[in-house]
């Protein structure tokens, strides 16, 4: 190995024995010379174990897998029992299905190196990147993840827009280990592992965005999250109702439904869990973000929402999500 520092790669697998030879290969592959793999199976019944064992025993090394133990029975505690056994300065995500660029690792580690140089090695630090969209052949279906989402990456430095729309897609992260360690207290009502500690590199330290892919986004009929997150699906169902009504009368879908309870059980408990931690600025900013499901003013949660920016990307959205504010009920969510 070189003298550079070690990257560990975070791999967790479940029945991913279709495309995973083609993902070890091209982690193994990186042009960054100091990487190893830390994998952990979630119960797999297809063959997965036993590829990861046979690379382990070619790469021993380079590649680990963890004892085999209970199920967990989702890919963000599978996640976090990987995170609780890393011992590396640095830490990526892999996912089983997807193809990464020979330079993801080394370019990451760049956008880490400057974000370190303008903040110290103590301050928890993140570093992420868009990707390509291909599909389960590995054709390019769109060339950049960020413009097929509408996601801005500059929402890290916005926390308030964040807490609506998360933009770090966890098999692009590189983390440092105070963000790490801060991550391991990452509880239940954590929808998944990349929303979190995107959440936690905003508010409680400072993040990089790179706009070039440097992985190959696979998207098959098996995809836990992919292109058809909540928020996509909710923007691209086809109405029933004509374009006019749409416009003037805008409509909260199911999905965006589910993505505002989500963020608003999550902004709960991130305030129990790191409150006594944040800026007196960020506990008000979580507490008002509550605010605006909790209050029995609907002038309150409507001014509130305004106030702080909790905005998602698109007019319709924002409109959808302050008429239904201005109807709803406190207790409601």
């Amino acid at each position: 190995m070189s003298g550079l520092p070690e990257v560990e790669v975070l791999l967790a697998t479940y029945n991913g024995a279709r495309f995973l030879r083609e993902q070890l290969d091209s982690i193994l592959a990186q042009d960054y010379d100091n990487v190893r793999v830390l994998a952990r199976d979630d119960g797999s019944n297809d063959g997965t174990v036993e590829i990861l064992k046979q690379y382990e025993e070619r790469f021993p090394d380079r590649f680990h897998l963890m004892p085999a133990s209970a199920p967990t029975g989702s890919a963000k505690n599978n996640f976090l029992l990987l995170m609780k056994a890393s011992t590396a300065e640095y830490i990526c995500f892999a996912d089983q299905d997807d193809v990464w660029l020979p330079d993801k690792v080394s370019r990451t580690k760049q956008a880490m190196d400057q974000l370190e140089s303008r903040w110290g090695t103590k301050v928890p630090l993140l570093a992420f990147t868009d990707l390509q969209v291909v599909d389960a052949k590995l054709a390019i279906l769109h060339q950049s993840f960020w413009a097929h989402m509408n996601i801005d990456p500059d929402r890290m430095d916005r926390p308030a827009a964040l807490m609506v729309q998360s933009v770090v897609t966890g098999c692009t992260a590189m983390l440092n280990r105070p963000l790490l360690e801060l991550s391991l207290r990452m509880p239940d009502e954590a929808f998944m592992h990349d929303r979190w500690i995107g959440l936690l590199a905003s508010f409680m330290g400072k993040s990089s965005g790179v706009e070039i892919p440097t992985v190959l986004y696979r998207q098959h009929e098996h995809n836990v999250l992919g292109t058809g997150r909540y928020l996509a699906a909710s923007a691209e169902a086809k109405p029933t109702r004509s374009l006019s009504e749409r416009m003037l009368r805008p409509r909260i879908s199911e999905g965006q439904m589910i993505l505002w309870n989500i963020s608003q059980r999550e902004a709960k408990a991130f305030l129990q869990e790191y409150g006594a931690d944040l800026p007196a600025g960020n506990r008000a900013l979580l507490r008002a973000f509550l605010r605006c499901q909790t209050s029995r003013s609907r002038l309150v949660r409507i001014a509130t929402l305004l106030r702080y920016g909790f905005y998602y990307a698109g007019l319709k959205l924002n409109l959808a999500m302050v008429l239904h504010l201005w109807k709803m009920n406190a207790d409601e969510g």
